[in-house]
């Protein structure tokens, strides 16, 4: 008996929401336009991937991550500004794990490999002051 008096009302409740649903109907008119990307449109990431990122035995990051990128490598300077209109992104496949030290953040730790953490690793952090390091290079490069 109590099982009736349970399951009614969930019964109830699914008819309830199921009658608020609606069909909507999407239009999408391609004929109007909201940006234009140009035909030398170059568009490079750099990506959070610690120097640990291995697979099948490679390990082809190095130093090639946000986090310990040289932005001071004459050669990657002269390359983006050679590259011109370059567009950079910072993110890539951790991003989701990045912790921002900013305001009252005050654990920054570094991305280390673990087994049940996101592509095998833990949360990582970017500091203020890698931020502003990043910024001038992006600055100084144009």
């Amino acid at each position: 008996m109590n099982f009736r008096f349970a399951f009614c009302p969930i019964i109830l409740l699914l008819s309830v929401s199921l009658s608020f649903a609606q069909n909507v109907n999407v239009v999408i008119h391609g004929a109007a336009s909201i940006a234009k990307t140009d035909d030398n449109f170059v568009c490079v990431t750099l990506d959070w991937w610690p120097a640990e990122k291995c697979d099948y035995n490679q390990c082809p990051w190095g130093k090639a991550g946000i986090l310990n990128l040289d932005l001071r490598y004459g050669a990657l300077i002269n390359a983006i500004k050679a590259i011109n209109p370059l567009r950079i992104k910072v993110g890539g496949s951790l991003q989701d794990n990045v912790v921002y030290k900013v305001g009252e953040v005050s654990s920054c730790p570094n991305f280390m490999k673990r087994e049940d953490g996101l592509f095998g690793f833990s949360q990582g952090c970017l500091s203020m002051e890698r931020w502003d390091q990043l910024n001038r290079f992006f600055n100084h490069t144009g």
